[in-house]
């Protein structure tokens, strides 16, 4: 009789403590991947700046990108990181509340329309953002495609153009926004922003004008203000001539298959979370059942002992080798792994990135531990200064 008692509290032991095995990995997953606040404070983390500015330098060459235009671009992140980062944080709670069963439907494009794509958001961003290097790049290089040779040195004077259009030019993508969304997201099928460029070309050729009259060409100094100013004229007229007056944003700048694109994307993340969904609530119910397998285990020692002695020493050995082995282990995974990441071909924001967000997923887990830890030496203390042999 005594030996099939030590064999069924032996049992029981080594249950016990593959459940709490089982409940420490299921805590961590509780904890982090499936914990919306815990994705955020991750995200919050990341210099998205940084990781921008490490992907242009080494994916997009020189040639195709100046450096003036990469430190726009770099500043442009800089300055939008802060509200793109809440826009995302709106986006992620709908999707966790449906993955955890919260709330019964998930509309992925409305979630989307409401938050980073919305487009008053999208307006507020341009509203706050220096477009003038993009601009100016731009002008400057339709203007170097066809301006006349005799007056070519002026594209100099391009960038004092900006600061007179650029208001315009917010403007006018404020105008377009509407219709880009919509056409991308499915909410019209056609799409036609026709956007005159006269303003461009009044305030190039203003500057322009000013800066020909104060220094004309060599062959031309000889002559007056006024002629000065006609050969001006014929110039920029043939420049004019050559450039559009218009740009036009439809569906063949932007692709007709693009919004199909983005629709079955869309469909397709709807579905994958539909599926989690299920899987994620199978790990659910789990935990709740491992919880209640654990507290059955633990009760069943107690009675399978009938003293508190034994039982508090028992129970108590388990939670210190459980505290013990489970944070070692955890501590010798978290030095081998962030060896082989310093070993990966990736960008170096990223092997600076990973050893901080493995620390933060294992943290629950070394928590976890370290309170059985402490809850195993406790009861282990009391089986040896409980005097009284009391039975249950």
């Amino acid at each position: 009789m005594k030996a099939l008692k030590i064999f069924c509290i032996s049992l029981l032991s080594l249950l016990l403590f593959l459940s709490l095995s089982v409940f420490g990995l299921a805590l961590t997953l509780n904890s982090t991947i499936l914990n919306s606040d815990f994705i955020i404070s991750e995200i919050d983390e990341l210099d998205v700046a940084s990781l921008a500015e490490e992907f242009l330098s080494e994916e997009v060459p020189e040639e195709d990108l100046s450096e003036e235009l990469r430190i726009a671009l770099n500043d442009i992140i800089i300055k939008s990181e802060p509200a793109v980062k809440e826009q995302i944080y709106a986006t992620i709670y709908p999707i966790f509340d449906y993955l955890l069963g919260k709330s019964q439907n998930l509309d992925l494009l409305l979630t989307l329309e409401n938050t980073i794509l919305d487009p008053d958001f999208v307006i507020s961003l341009v509203d706050e953002l220096d477009i003038s290097p993009l601009a100016e790049e731009f002008i400057t290089e339709q203007v170097t495609e066809r301006i006349p040779e005799e007056i070519e040195y002026l594209i100099e004077y391009v960038d004092d153009v900006i600061p007179k259009v650029e208001p315009w030019i917010k403007e006018q993508v404020r105008v377009a926004i509407y219709p880009v969304l919509d056409y991308l997201l499915g909410e019209s099928q056609s799409l036609n922003v026709v956007i005159s460029l006269e303003p461009v070309l009044e305030s190039l050729e203003e500057i322009f004008n000013e800066a020909f009259l104060e220094s004309p060409p060599p062959d031309l100094t000889h002559l007056t203000p006024t002629e000065i100013e006609q050969y001006f004229k014929e110039y920029f007229a043939e420049l004019a001539e050559k450039m559009s007056s218009t740009f036009e944003i439809d569906e063949d700048l932007l692709g007709t298959e693009i919004p199909t694109q983005i629709a079955e994307v869309l469909a397709e993340v709807e579905e994958t979370l539909e599926e989690a969904r299920q899987y994620v609530g199978y790990f659910q119910l789990g935990y709740k059942l491992v919880i209640g397998f654990i507290l059955l285990l633990i009760l069943g020692i107690i009675l399978m002992n009938r003293q508190v002695k034994g039982a508090t020493r028992k129970i108590g050995i388990i939670f210190l080798c459980y505290g013990v082995l489970w944070y070692v282990g955890t501590f010798i995974f978290k030095n081998f792994a962030r060896a082989q990441i310093t070993q990966l071909d990736m960008p170096v924001q990223f092997q600076t990135l990973l050893p901080p967000l493995l620390s933060d997923v294992l943290a629950p887990l070394g928590m976890f531990c370290i309170g059985l830890l402490i809850a195993g030496v406790v009861l282990i203390v009391v089986s040896f200064v409980y005097k009284p042999r009391q039975r249950f």
